[in-house]
């Protein structure tokens, strides 16, 4: 009985082999040929589907590790469709020199002169803005209290806007919509930001007169999302505000005048002027971080150009850990309402000095119960954003997945949104325009204006757009084509073995009363 089932089962697969449309099977089942033919015949098929094999292989694991790509959309996107950028711009001068006067502070203590109760609290404070000085004696607090704010408010020189336009419809009413912020370099300015309310969660302690825009109805804040752009009924003067065309008349101009009295060159260095950052509406500045400058006595102009990147919905579908994005709703902050990588990367190191130190520094988020640290902690915070960074580096370039701990896993956004900006500047003759206009003595003469004007450089944009490297039609074609190269194998071919194995049974059986029938030649 076993000994006719191999035979039947040698004749068949010799039919199968004489019949089959896979390469150089039909040379297995040929009659009357050489072992010699037929071994040589195996090791090249062998050969062949192992090289099948590997080449299919290396194409999922393309596909598996990368499955996205980033390529250019086919329309242009008008400027219309996302809000002008939030300009926030931070003074080099941190202190009014009527008010505190840091360096004279420092020469007193240089040369050992007592000072009074108040100047060494301002000077306590204000060295979290300004240089360090080791060789100075510091008190070494190791915390501060919420007196900290009201002084930084006191003796921070009053923002004076000369004159402004925006879209040449808003004229001489910046002061509207500059807000005062706090960032790492002390009190800044931004304009077209979102309110504090929509920014940070309920349970972050609000800073009193910070982050809130005038005029603010929270019920009235949805008008406006990254993921989704502006609502239907936002209407042509919706916030955050956005430009209609290109061009310097469609962008914003503003004069800023710096007396010379507020100028300190031992509170920070000598390049004095002001810092400007570009970023969307939702994300908390970080002009330490990337900024361009505006000098005093200069006039720059910056064209801005808008980059965004979107995602497929097939895209959409995958893990973030493949897509290498968060969706909008995917990641929650504990600080903050809205995902950037910004953010992220913010509530991280706050996390991470705050469970180090103890405290966290003046300008990240805080809860209750949570401290700002003091001078005492200054080499703290800063060891701990360079071993942060450290980490970041380590994990991703040398071990990954080695201080996976400190991973903050701060991903973009699967629909993200910057702005880069090409500057150009020149000398500023205000002085010589305002005594052609007569209008000097309206001006302090020791002062200096520095005029700043941003503009989007086209009425249009082109978006990229995250696809599917390979989608599932590309895998399997890919898959057919290596299959077809290296051995000729076909659904077809797959067909074939499926009926051989059944129906030609079948029907062998019920035409010749056995399943394997031997062909007369």
């Amino acid at each position: 009985m076993k000994k006719n089932f191999l035979k039947n089962m040698h004749i068949q697969f010799r039919d199968y082999c004489n019949h089959t449309s896979v390469h150089g099977f039909q040379y297995f089942g040929e009659k009357n040929r050489h072992i010699v033919e037929r071994i040589w015949w195996l090791i090249v098929f062998v050969i062949c589907l192992a090289a099948c094999v590997i080449s299919i292989y290396a194409v999922y694991k393309k596909w598996e590790e990368s499955p996205v790509i980033v390529n250019f959309g086919n329309t242009r996107t008008p400027i219309y469709t996302i809000p002008f950028p939030a300009v926030t711009i931070c003074p080099e001068a941190k202190s009014d020199r009527r008010i505190f006067n840091f360096t004279e502070v420092v020469y007193k203590m240089v040369d050992g002169i007592p000072l009074n109760l108040s100047e060494k609290v301002r000077f306590e404070y204000m060295s979290l803005i300004c240089n360090q000085y080791p060789e100075l004696n510091y008190t070494n607090n190791g915390t501060f209290s919420e007196e900290f704010y009201d002084v930084l408010k006191a003796v921070t020189p009053k923002f004076q806007i000369l004159g402004c336009s925006f879209f040449e419809d808003v004229k001489d009413r910046c002061d509207k919509f500059y807000v005062p912020v706090i960032t790492e370099e002390g009190i800044c300015y931004s304009f077209n930001m979102l309110d504090g309310q929509e920014i940070y969660r309920n349970t972050v302690l609000p800073l009193k007169d910070y982050y809130q825009r005038p005029g603010f109805v929270y019920e009235n804040s949805s008008i406006w999302s990254l993921q989704d752009g502006y609502s239907e009924n936002a209407g042509l003067y919706a916030y955050p505000i956005r430009a209609f065309s290109a061009g310097a008349k469609s962008g914003l101009t503003l004069n800023i005048l710096t007396p010379s009295e507020d100028l300190d060159y031992t509170c920070k260095d000598a390049l004095q002027g002001y810092k400007v950052m570009l970023h969307t509406p939702m994300t908390i500045p970080r002009p330490s971080k990337k900024y361009f400058r505006v000098p005093l006595d200069q006039s720059v102009m910056g064209a801005i150009e808008p980059v965004m990147i979107t995602t497929s919905s097939r895209v959409k579908t995958y893990n973030y850990e493949r897509r290498k994005c968060f969706l909008s709703n995917e990641r929650q902050l504990r600080y903050f309402k809205n995902y950037t990588a910004s953010n992220c990367n913010l509530e991280c190191l706050t996390n991470y000095t705050l469970d180090v130190c103890g405290c966290v520094n003046f300008y990240m988020p805080r809860e209750n119960g949570t401290t700002i640290c003091g001078t005492g902690q200054i080499e703290c915070m800063k060891s701990r954003e360079s071993r942060l960074r450290k980490f970041y580096l380590t994990t991703k370039i040398e071990n990954p997945g080695y201080f996976k701990e400190f991973d903050c896993n701060c991903l973009p956004l699967c629909t993200d949104l910057t702005y880069e900006v090409a500057i150009s500047q020149i000398n500023y003759e205000w002085k010589k325009r305002a005594f052609a206009q007569r209008r000097l003595p309206g001006v302090r003469a020791n002062s200096h204006v520095s005029a700043l004007t941003l503009f989007f450089k086209s009425d249009g944009f082109i978006t990229s757009e995250r696809n599917e490297l390979y989608g599932p039609i590309d895998f399997i074609s890919n898959f057919g084509g290596l299959l077809g190269l290296f051995t000729g194998f076909s659904v077809l071919s797959l067909m074939e073995f499926f009926y051989f194995l059944s129906i030609r049974i079948i029907c062998n059986v019920r035409l010749f009363g056995q399943w394997a029938v031997v062909e007369k030649e």
